[in-house]
């Protein structure tokens, strides 16, 4: 896909050293200050978003474990994870009770929608904190621009409570039939089916980034499509 330096895209980043909070509130950051210098960008048009997946843990984890786990990543903004209880049954039938937490499905990525300018921009002024994917273009590298329909996907199926699972870069996994969801929740996604650990999975793919499996699609929910 073609992009100017004027034109708001998808890209993805690659955080190093899991500072993910950080660079979330660096580029919110950065994006204010340009506004500030009359330039079009704004905290309106940058937008940032990283998957999450969310884990149920024993209400006595030490309040060290817990401090950290309460922080959570929602589209483009901070919040801290509620401390939803609920009770359980454990082995012994004693109510147990247990907190929600929300941790990154990919500690390292993150994706932003900006202009290629401040993508550049952002990258000059913070080297050594993360990189961004590219494509050769004319034997060059640009940034890779991710395409608004799978990010869309993406960002609806994350966002949901969704059996989702993080398996690599597209690079490595070799995809079989392509196929779409005719009926169920997910109807209308469009993904690739491998058999992974003798199973057949549903696989979206990010472009050539990142591969994720989606749970709970059956075969009787997909239709084969050339």
């Amino acid at each position: 896909m073609q992009a100017n330096n004027k034109t708001l895209n998808w890209y993805a980043l690659k955080v190093f050293n899991n500072r993910l909070l950080q660079m979330q509130e660096t580029i919110q950051r950065e994006a204010g200050e340009d506004n500030g210098q009359g330039n079009s960008t704004n905290d309106s048009t940058v937008e940032t978003y990283i998957a999450m997946s969310s884990k149920e843990i024993p209400a006595t984890t030490s309040s060290r474990s817990r401090s950290k786990a309460e922080v959570s990543y929602s589209g483009n903004k901070l919040t801290l994870v509620p401390k939803s209880k609920r009770a359980i049954i454990n082995e012994s039938n004693n109510p147990q009770q247990t907190q929600t937490v929300k941790k990154p499905l990919v500690a390292s990525l993150m994706f932003i929608r900006c202009t290629e300018t401040f993508l550049k921009t952002l990258k000059h002024n913070h080297l050594s904190e993360f990189s961004y994917y590219t494509r050769y273009s004319e034997d060059h590298k640009v940034p890779a621009v991710i395409p608004d329909g799978q990010m869309q996907a993406f960002i609806w199926l994350t966002s949901e409570d969704t059996d989702v699972t993080y398996i690599g870069e597209p690079k490595d996994i070799k995809l079989g039939d392509r196929v779409k969801v005719v009926e169920g929740p997910f109807k209308g996604l469009i993904g690739n089916v491998k058999r992974i650990k003798k199973d057949r999975k549903f696989v979206i793919t990010i472009g050539s980034i990142a591969a994720f499996t989606i749970g709970g699609i059956t075969h009787k929910m997909v239709k084969k499509i050339n």
